[in-house]
């Protein structure tokens, strides 16, 4: 994919202002709402969240996500992230993406990044569908 492209992709994705919404799968129905996503260096994706979430637990059984991006108002500009969540626990990476957030994370977990409850995930794209328009939806797949 070309470098104008994935600009595109994050010009979009910071159009949300921090909002997406995320679906993992509860057994065999999908389950979805809405999220804070962090947008880290190029296409990375974290998602904060609380340790014993349900969104952790369907995650554990099967990682299998979706993330959707879309602009407001009127929804023509949009990220579909297809690929698998992980769960980070490189506290390294915890800091960095703590950092990075365009919330205060204190209000959740107040005692910062080492809390027992601050869960991060990190979103491993396999194909990403977007568009700028109505008229065409573009497809790129991250390489191995």
């Amino acid at each position: 994919m070309a470098a104008k492209d994935k600009a595109k992709i994050r010009r979009i994705i910071k159009e949300t202002k921090g909002h997406a919404f995320l679906a993992t799968v509860d057994r065999q129905q999908p389950a979805m709402r809405s999220i804070a996503p962090i947008l880290g260096p190029g296409l990375t994706i974290w998602v904060a969240t609380y340790a014993s979430s349900r969104k952790v637990r369907q995650i554990r059984k099967n990682p299998r996500v979706a993330l959707q991006f879309t602009s407001q108002p009127d929804g023509h500009r949009l990220v579909l992230v297809l690929g698998r969540a992980r769960i980070v626990r490189d506290m390294a990476e915890k800091k960095r993406a703590w950092k990075l957030a365009g919330y205060d994370m204190f209000q959740y977990w107040p005692e910062g990044p080492g809390a027992a409850e601050y869960c991060l995930l990190r979103i491993v794209p396999r194909r990403i569908e977007w568009r700028e328009d109505w008229t065409r939806t573009n497809v790129y797949r991250p390489g191995p």
